[in-house]
């Protein structure tokens, strides 16, 4: 992928209309942490198409395993935004993390296909949750939304989530771990459940849909920032914000249209070609505190309840619907 600041400037080359604003004027860098998956189109459209450098800003990805592994990085101020899932996000809440919500990413289809998938071995006896009871499966993270939505799969298909042994595996991971023996089913998120189905179909197959036979249209992921930074530097997120919310905008105008796989091809690795298969997910703006309150009930239900504070306090005036 070519440094952050070369695609910048190819795209004030092709987009004029960003260009006049930033004449004299010194881009503000903002670390943002991401994750390879389709969640975060819109944060590279934005990039792409020169919508964050018309608000003045540079924005340097950095990529992680997870959602909740970019939140320590929010922490220590190594980032200015990370996007996670909601689960971890609240998790870090709960034990006193000032986690503000700025904007949304991405929620479940109401129908499948949806983001998320469990796959198992072609052959094998593993046909529902109940047929889990006492076998692995994977999920890149314990105690996100992949592995929420997956324990929620699980029971919904008649087993005891508690009888389930989860296993961490990186996506990219997934489907040779799976396809070795080394665990017995795993929770994929696109677009590596295209890509594993691509290079491994002889020998995968899918048998559920986590989120939409679970939670249809449930919240999945979010972007969020450190209240005392929010605080401080209100005007700087209004900016980042907006230029994200245009680069929504452009995803969601282009759903079926190539260019939308392009772009995801340039960040994930994963070729046009493997794309063509991917379900998309819905790609929000904001966040409400119904979503949230759902999410909660859900966790609580899977033992990770608690203390949390009011939903509506925690969404930031970015992600306000």
């Amino acid at each position: 992928m070519a440094p952050v600041s070369r695609r910048l400037a190819l795209s004030l080359a092709a987009l004029p209309l960003a260009a006049p604003p930033l004449l004299g004027q010194t881009l503000t860098r903002m670390r943002v942490s991401v994750i390879p998956v389709l969640d975060v189109a819109p944060l590279h459209a934005a990039i792409r198409e020169g919508y964050f450098a018309a608000e003045g800003l540079e924005i340097d990805t950095s990529t992680t395993t997870g959602g909740a592994t970019g939140l320590p990085g929010l922490v220590a101020r190594q980032f200015r935004v990370t996007f996670s899932n909601a689960v971890s996000i609240m998790l870090g809440i709960r034990e006193g993390l000032d986690f503000r919500f700025v904007s949304g990413a991405t929620r479940g289809t109401e129908t499948p296909p949806d983001i998320f998938a469990v796959l198992v071995k072609k052959g094998s006896d593993i046909r529902s949750g109940k047929d889990l009871e006492g076998k692995r499966i994977a999920s890149n993270t314990r105690n996100n939304i992949v592995w929420l939505r997956g324990m929620a799969w699980v029971e919904k298909t008649g087993g005891d989530w508690r009888r389930v042994t989860t296993v961490e595996v990186p996506f990219p991971q997934m489907a040779d771990a799976l396809a070795g023996g080394q665990i017995d089913a795993a929770i994929f998120s696109e677009p590596f459940v295209a890509g594993a189905l691509a290079t491994h179909g002889d020998r995968l197959e899918r048998i559920g849909w986590p989120i939409s036979e679970t939670t249809p249209g449930g919240t999945n992921a979010q972007y969020v920032a450190m209240k005392e930074d929010l605080d401080a530097n209100a005007e700087l997120f209004d900016r980042f914000a907006r230029a994200l919310h245009r680069g929504v905008d452009w995803v969601n105008a282009r759903l079926t249209d190539p260019a939308l796989l392009e772009l995801i091809a340039g960040f994930s690795r994963v070729p046009v070609e493997r794309l063509r298969q991917v379900a998309l997910p819905a790609y929000p703006k904001g966040v409400t505190p119904a979503e949230l309150d759902a999410l909660l009930t859900t966790m609580t239900h899977f033992g990770l309840g608690g203390r949390y504070p009011a939903t509506a306090s925690l969404i930031h005036r970015t992600a306000a619907v």
